[in-house]
């Protein structure tokens, strides 16, 4: 929490007060905000913020309100113990603020000088063996927060075994994936030499299509060149055989 802010008004002890209830009334907020959280985790997070402001402002922030009860003008007996009066109304509005310590009590010391004509207030003193730090059930553990420890710590043996196994994976893929490289580091000669010879083999086979088309052709000019010739031939016959069909009529 930030420090206690210094006050400059003209009187000091309501500017002070008025700083130290504004901040109650904000934890106050927060704990009835905390109390609709569903996620255990996030309660007892809040909760330990708001336990540890608390604690500043019975410690630290009463303290230093306490010193100025007699500060300011016009201050009386009076008026010193309605001060005081407001001071234990204010201690008990921060003790009543919800943390998550159910077992938690205000602890039983000296009362404020509300004493009889002309007591002087009895300072009040947070430290020490009577001060908040002191208070057995502040800090003990609840049911709830000793059942959320226990799940929480077997959540954590569970997210340990979980990782560990999670380790052993990656370990093995690692030592696949090694593996993986070595072949692939020695298929790579083995890989270029075939790139090589299936290049001679195309240019090769590139070379002996254009021979072959080339023959092709060529064929195809003497065996046009053939028929053209037995064509030829067979009209000459039927020519000459017509030819001697008609002398042997005029004959």
């Amino acid at each position: 929490m930030d420090k206690r802010r210094e006050t400059k008004g003209e009187d000091p002890f309501n500017d002070e007060f008025d700083l130290l209830d504004a901040r109650a009334d904000e934890l106050l907020q927060q704990a009835e905000e905390n109390s609709k959280e569903g996620n255990r985790a996030v309660v007892a997070t809040r909760n330990a913020e708001i336990r540890k402001s608390k604690q500043w402002l019975l410690s630290e922030g009463i303290a230093g309100l306490q010193k100025k009860v007699k500060k300011g003008r016009g201050v009386t007996k009076v008026l010193i113990e309605e001060r005081q009066r407001r001071v234990a109304a204010l201690i008990d509005k921060i003790y009543s603020i919800p943390d998550g310590m159910g077992g938690a009590r205000r602890p039983i010391h000296a009362k404020l000088g509300l004493g009889g004509k002309g007591a002087e207030p009895i300072s009040l003193s947070l430290q020490g063996s009577t001060g908040i730090q002191a208070t057995p059930a502040y800090y003990q553990s609840t049911a709830e927060t000793s059942q959320f420890e226990q799940e929480w710590q077997a959540s954590k043996r569970k997210q340990d075994a979980q990782l560990d196994r999670v380790e052993r994976g990656v370990g093995n893929l690692a030592e696949m994936a090694c593996g993986m490289q070595e072949e692939l580091d020695k298929q790579v000669p083995i890989l270029d030499d075939v790139d090589k010879q299936l290049n001679s083999v195309t240019s090769k086979l590139k070379s002996n299509n254009a021979r072959l088309k080339g023959l092709l052709v060529s064929m195809r000019s003497k065996r046009n060149f053939c028929v053209d010739m037995v064509l030829l031939s067979l009209l000459l016959g039927i020519v000459v055989y017509i030819i001697s069909l008609a002398q042997k009529k005029k004959s």
